[in-house]
């Protein structure tokens, strides 16, 4: 208001002109704060009968603004979903409408996903500015009554406005002479809990108020009264269809889900337990002390297991230096500092003169394609492309391993083959379940196709076959891992000559086994059996780094060796109980049309 005092003509003539304005405005309906659409005050009278139901009252003063509009839209809620093939349902009758304000009120209920849309107006005509709508509404079936209290919670306020609301209050009251025990109130959007101002009035009545309601927000009031308070009250539940009755299990749908998953799986389990060449059962295997066939390290790897992987190319990298075809140097940080026991910064590896004869394919690509720009390279630099070059190495040794006659078949390429047959079963079947499902009660029929899919997938990894060699070569191997890995090993003590090798690695069987150790995954057990036997031969291979010559290298060649190792990784990628906000009954929202 403007402050009191005197002014002279001119003045006054001005502030007529500005009031005249003002009321022209407010005439046309806009709203003081030039401010859009949006609920001036939404007062809501609840009254709960014996019976558990409500009549509800809601008189609300919507703010048009300057839009020219046919009424308001209200949304009342009338199920909530409570399973999978039940609803809760609050049947919604005797819809009236009336406006003290004149305003159309021509009124169309009709039914919606969930509830019941109430639209008011005329759509012949169009208003604005300020209007009053009274909706009384009646609905059935809230109340839940209990051993230690009967319950009553309604969203006053829904969630689904999409206009913010100024001022809302609410007022509950129970049947005659009940009085709540506790009430609560909670506002702000859906699921929210936070507390808004709520007390019980003298009548017993529960009244409740907030203020500034963003458009999405609600406020759901909850009373308890005494248990007997709505003795009777039983809520309405209603079956809905669902997918989940047509899984019910009789011995018709039980019996044919089984006989398609055994129909599609047993002939697949048959076939691989034919490839993968389990161990032959009691006839021991002969200890093993050195390796099996004069074999590769990645080739023996991948026999076992029957996968070439990351680690068996790290494998063959120190196979390759411990026959001179690569010298590994250490190479500290920019400060040369390491604490005792770390392994360094990085490595460089150096292609020597030596070691290129009787080199398989695989070895050859790996030479090549870890020195394709120069014959001097460090891991950190190859690690960009590692990953590619790991992948094509692992290629070329299945190739070798096919070429040799210890697989039948590529053993990746048949693995791909029965992960896309076993995907195709799976889709299929979950296909025809959900057909099934949806229009007869034979799904669970349905589901032993995609269980054999399942199986299927699972199953992919065993499918490589091994030939009869390949099979005792896989034995053999087996038992080269476990001499490897045994924690008094024999190949520490009893001389063992390798004439091909370079250097120490002629005689020294503990700088000669790192690599298969590394490819049959037993690295650090081997490496704790060469730490007890005392062994300290530096590999002519391997020059540590200035300074660190008296740290033994085997750490840091674990490290060296290891799928994990930082120099080789791929770079990182950059980069209770109580009421809630809609948490019961009603709730709903509106708009304008």
């Amino acid at each position: 208001m403007p402050a009191r005092g005197t002014m002279g003509r001119g003045a006054a003539r001005r502030l007529a002109a500005l009031l005249l304005v003002t009321g022209v405005l407010a005439v046309a309906g806009c709203s003081g704060d030039g401010a859009g659409e949006r609920i001036r005050s939404y007062d809501i009278g609840i009254t709960a009968a014996a019976d558990g139901s409500l009549t509800v009252e809601e008189t609300i003063d919507y703010d048009f603004a300057g839009e020219e509009r046919h009424g308001i839209v209200r949304s009342v809620p009338d199920r909530v979903h409570l399973e999978q093939t039940l609803d809760r349902r609050y049947p919604v009758d005797d819809v009236t409408v009336r406006s003290p304000t004149g305003a159309p009120t021509a009124t169309e209920v009709s039914g919606e996903d969930g509830g019941l849309s109430i639209r008011v107006g005329d759509e012949d005509t169009e208003i604005s500015g300020r209007h009053t709508y009274v909706l009384t509404y009646r609905v059935a079936a809230v109340a839940d009554p209990g051993a230690d209290g009967d319950r009553l919670a309604w969203n006053a306020v829904g969630t689904g406005w999409e206009v913010p609301i100024e001022q809302a209050r609410v007022r509950l009251s129970g049947p005659p002479g009940a009085v709540p025990s506790a009430v609560d109130c909670v506002v702000g959007g859906a699921d929210a809990r936070t507390p808004c101002a709520a007390e019980t009035g003298p009548g017993g009545e529960l009244r409740a108020a907030a203020a500034d309601l963003d458009p999405g927000e609600g406020l759901t009031v909850g009373a308890t009264f005494p248990a007997g308070t709505f003795a009777g009250a039983e809520p309405v539940l209603e079956e809905t269809f669902s997918p989940a009755l047509a899984f019910r299990l009789t011995p018709a749908t039980g019996g044919l889900a089984l006989a398609g998953l055994l129909a599609l799986v047993l002939p697949v389990l048959a076939r691989s337990r034919r490839g993968s060449a389990w161990p032959r059962r009691g006839e021991p295997v002969a200890a093993q002390l050195t390796p099996p066939a004069d074999a590769r390290p990645a080739q023996l790897g991948t026999v076992l297991d029957g996968y070439a992987q990351r680690h068996e190319v790290t494998a063959t990298l120190l196979d390759l230096a411990v026959r001179g075809a690569l010298r590994i140097e250490e190479v500290d940080g920019p400060d040369g500092a390491r604490a005792e026991g770390d392994p360094p910064a990085d490595w460089r590896l150096v292609r020597t003169a030596d070691g290129g004869d009787d080199l398989r394919g695989y070895e050859r690509q790996l030479l090549d394609e870890v020195f394709a720009e120069g014959d001097v390279v460090t891991l950190s630099d190859l690690q960009a492309r590692f990953g590619a070059i790991a992948s094509r190495t692992c290629a070329a040794v299945y190739d070798d391993v096919v070429a040799l006659g210890w697989f039948t078949a590529h053993p990746a390429a048949v693995r791909r083959r029965w992960w896309t047959a076993g995907a195709l079963v799976f889709l299929g079947g979950a296909a025809l379940t959900a057909v099934l499902a949806l229009t007869t009660t034979w799904a669970l029929a349905g589901t032993g196709v995609a269980l054999a899919g399942l199986v299927l997938l699972g199953l992919a990894g065993r499918m490589p076959r091994r030939t009869a060699a390949g099979a005792q070569l896989r034995e053999r191997t087996a038992a080269f891992r476990d001499s490897l890995a045994a924690a008094e090993p024999r190949w520490l003590t009893e001389p063992v000559r390798v004439p091909d090798l370079a250097g120490a690695a002629r005689t020294d069987t503990a700088v000669r086994y790192l690599p298969h150790a590394v490819a049959l995954g037993v690295a650090e057990q081997w490496s704790r059996a060469v730490d007890r036997s005392g062994a300290a031969v530096a590999p002519d291979w391997y020059t540590p780094a200035p300074g660190a010559s008296s740290t033994p290298v085997w750490p840091a060649l674990l490290v060296f060796s290891s799928p994990t190792n930082p120099a080789l990784a791929p770079p990182a990628p950059a980069g209770g109980a109580g009421t809630s906000v809609g948490g019961a009954a009603g709730g709903g929202g509106g708009g304008s049309w």
